[in-house]
């Protein structure tokens, strides 16, 4: 049983650590396509080609980006 336990313990932080990445990942981006927009006085669009964000994402990084 206690091998059970940790077996889904470590199964959980595993996911935590992917999910964790995933979401850093994501906010580095936004932060890269905001320090483009307020640097080189882009558009969103602009910002999102130059750093190659898939068009199919735009919209995901668009709405993490401050008002």
């Amino acid at each position: 049983m206690c091998n059970l336990s940790k077996n889904v313990e470590e199964k959980g932080i595993k996911k935590g650590h992917k999910e964790g990445l995933k979401e850093g990942i994501k906010e580095g981006i936004s932060t890269s396509i905001q320090n483009l927009m307020e640097s080189m006085n882009w558009t969103a669009e602009q910002a999102m080609e130059a750093l190659k964000v898939p068009e199919t994402e735009w919209l995901q990084y668009a709405s993490r980006l401050k008002a």
